[in-house]
């Protein structure tokens, strides 16, 4: 009998076995990996591919995965089966702002597992950090913020709006009388990374002394979210891994050198640097730290400023109302040699510039609509005011802001388009009937900027940051 006999009578004799144990196996593998779900819970969204398929779609899409999701079932949460874990996913507006304000969803945990695998800092940096707070002293986070809150105050947050614009006005002044640039984005994006820099860190700023650390800066961004797998993050990643350890390392010998002690400097990294050094962190780790400093103030910000002056631009119209509400705003002198010198009053962007403001938080809902995390830290009920769903403790929840931001029942039949007015009030748009306040407050609770997140950079220095930095380069494109 050959070998081949033999193996064909053992199958033969042995093949129900063997399709038992398989099935056996199949079931207790399925088992291993089922979400056990409350029926109190959202109610599933199962993936195409069994286990993996959310997985697979995250990876391949990232954010635009939700959006497809949305688009094959719109659901208002859901829950998503990942492996052996789950995921929640809040699409309706309402809902989401009450998570964002829910005392038991929190973003802390997130800060923290970001910050170590973004920065590459060691579990003994991430001691102090890490302090959740006790009866006599609270945590790292909260006394962080406040240091944040605080530099953010009326004087300060002039100085630094101050110290960027005329970052920029230096750079468009030595532009001469024709500019013209392969790439306005590139030009845009050097430009205000080197004075964003300048504004934060003053006359020491290392970016503006090495031009290499702006492109080391965006390398790093453009694959952020690969370090934060930190799997084998110099071999798979590395572009960003480099430009990681260039910025700092820049950093480091700045704060060694106490540069954030000049007088220059903003209050911002004041704070910071004084908060760190009060917890015992050496300046090398403040260093490493500190790039998430400039990487918070530039990453959104520069590409939104992009995207605005692409919308103001493309429609003349608007390029002209914004000229106009600039021209309350700007003064325009001519000097004894002939040139003409601009002034921009920044504080009155507010009441005289409606519709740039306006723009701006429409480029944000196109262009810049980021997603909002939360950790459930104990069992928590949410409601959307008609029906309550249990969130388990230790689940994530992503909330995707770009399915508010498109929903056409919220922001009409043109929510795909840009609308330079779309942000006035209804007294701005001369439209004051009970239907107009009732579209304008359905817009109010769609409208979820920057992810829903509590950075107050982004939510108090960008918005008026930009609007400046829109201002100026108008004038100059008039002219």
């Amino acid at each position: 009998m050959s070998l081949g006999d033999v193996f064909g009578v053992l199958l033969e004799e042995y093949m129900p076995s063997i399709i038992l144990a398989a099935v056996a196996v199949l079931l207790i593998i399925r088992q291993r990996l089922a979400i056990q779900l409350d029926p109190r819970e959202p109610p599933i969204l199962k993936p195409r591919i069994p286990y993996i398929g959310h997985i697979i779609g995250l990876s391949r899409y990232h954010g635009a995965y939700f959006d497809k999701l949305y688009a094959r079932k719109p659901m208002p949460i859901a829950t998503l089966p990942m492996l052996n874990g789950k995921l929640y996913v809040i699409t309706d507006p309402v809902m989401a702002q009450n998570a964002f304000r829910h005392k038991n969803l929190s973003f802390d945990p997130f800060t923290l597992e970001f910050a170590q695998r973004m920065l590459g800092v060691s579990d003994e940096t991430m001691v102090p950090v890490s302090f959740a707070g006790d009866e006599k002293n609270p945590s790292f986070l909260s006394e962080f913020v406040k240091e944040i809150h605080n530099a953010m105050s009326g004087q300060y947050l002039h100085k630094m709006n101050a110290d960027a614009l005329n970052g920029v006005a230096v750079s468009i002044n030595g532009l001469g009388k024709t500019f013209e640039t392969e790439s306005l984005f590139y030009w845009l994006r050097k430009t205000m990374t080197v004075a964003t820099a300048d504004a934060l860190f003053g006359s020491h700023n290392p970016v503006k002394s090495d031009s290499d650390l702006v492109q080391a800066l965006w390398d790093f961004e453009g694959s952020m979210l690969g370090l934060l797998l930190n799997i084998y993050p110099s071999i798979i990643f590395p572009k960003a891994y480099e430009g990681r350890a260039k910025l700092q390392t820049a950093l480091i010998k700045y704060y060694t050198a106490k540069h954030d002690l000049e007088p220059d400097v903003s209050q911002m990294a004041k704070n910071r640097a004084a908060l760190y050094r009060r917890k015992g962190i050496s300046d090398t780790d403040i260093g490493k730290f500190e790039l998430a400093l400039l990487n918070v103030s530039t990453a959104n910000a520069i590409p939104t400023l992009f995207w605005q002056l692409c919308f103001i631009s493309a429609d003349p119209n608007t390029t002209a109302t914004i000229r106009k509400e600039l021209e309350s705003m700007i003064s325009i002198t001519t000097l004894d040699n002939g040139k003409r010198e601009a002034t921009i009053d920044i504080t009155k962007f507010d009441v005289h510039c409606p519709v740039l403001v306006s723009s701006y938080r429409e480029t944000i809902r196109l262009a810049n609509a980021q997603i909002g995390a939360r950790r459930a830290m104990e069992d928590t009920i949410l409601t959307d005011g008609k029906t309550e769903y249990l969130l388990r403790a230790g689940c994530d929840i992503q909330l995707p802001a770009g399915i508010p931001h498109m929903s056409k029942a919220a922001w009409g039949p043109d929510a795909s388009s840009f609308n330079a007015k779309r942000f006035l009030s209804p007294e701005d748009k001369g439209e004051t009937s009970a239907k107009a306040r009732s579209e304008d407050r359905e817009q109010k609770k769609n409208y979820i900027p920057f992810g829903g997140g509590i950075s107050l950079l982004r939510r108090s220095w960008v918005p008026w940051q930009l609007c400046q930095w829109v201002s100026m380069l108008e004038v100059v494109m008039e002219d």
